[in-house]
């Protein structure tokens, strides 16, 4: 494992060409929800945020590998993900749409003037048509015992996940850190990993916040690269990572 506390362009340029086999990543999101911390908010203009978005995402398409692919979380709270997917994703030839997936969830306060806004969004592209599927390793149960289509049989293993992930909070378990407001479920990073890489295979994550992705790369016998530009955050993930897995053994 292999976690850093610089800046995200910084650690980019030490990557070379085509070598990584997953970008899983958590950018902000220009929403101004931060902590208080500032590192949401850090752009004058979108179209300074996006102008940020476009260079790292371009070092990012430089270094994953052809036919695998690369996830980043967002959200359509604001028009601003949606310029990014349309503005900068859309922009490389080589890179192609694949899913939005998004992950729900039903815990915290609510309006009671319009249906409650309880979800994120993870979009999914590949870096050429192909892309490497482990459909087998994330599998989950059916719903129902036999088929509904004559003289088809349901897959022993289960069936693939639909795009919409459920995961309701975590706060009562042991992974949930509770020092950072954009945590993600390890389940789900693990699900995006184990999809898309094997075993032994690098997993980057530029924005490594909580240090889940690294958590849950480890998890699932893949090896890690990232980094963390704020100090606070960076030495709170390197004690979680210690108390969950053992950081003394991969740093």
């Amino acid at each position: 494992m292999i976690l850093e506390n610089k800046d995200c362009i910084e650690l980019l340029k030490t990557i070379d060409d085509n070598s990584v086999d997953l970008v899983l990543t958590d950018p902000p999101y220009y929403i101004g929800y931060d902590g208080g911390k500032g590192w949401d908010s850090a752009w004058e203009t979108e179209k300074d945020y996006l102008d940020w978005c476009k260079e790292w995402t371009t070092e990012c398409v430089r270094v994953l590998k052809p036919n695998r692919c690369f996830y980043v979380w967002g959200t359509t709270k604001t028009d601003t993900f949606l310029k990014y997917k349309l503005d900068v994703l859309n922009s490389y030839d080589e890179m192609y749409y694949q899913n939005w997936i998004i992950w729900s969830y039903d815990w915290g306060g609510r309006t009671r003037k319009t249906f409650p806004r309880k979800h994120e969004d993870l979009l999914m592209y590949s870096k050429g048509e192909e892309f490497l599927f482990n459909s087998d390793d994330i599998r989950v149960p059916y719903i129902m015992k036999k088929s509904v289509r004559k003289g088809i049989e349901l897959n022993k293993l289960g069936k693939i996940p639909v795009d919409v992930w459920q995961k309701n909070n975590h706060t009562t378990s042991k992974e949930y850190c509770g020092w950072h407001p954009t945590q993600k479920p390890l389940e789900l990073l693990e699900r995006v990993i184990k999809a898309n890489t094997n075993e032994g295979d690098i997993v980057l994550d530029i924005f490594s916040g909580s240090g889940s992705t690294a958590i849950a790369s480890t998890n699932v016998g893949r090896s890690f690269v990232g980094c963390e530009l704020d100090k606070d955050y960076y030495d709170k993930s390197i004690k979680r990572i210690d108390s969950l897995i053992g950081v003394g053994k991969f740093l």
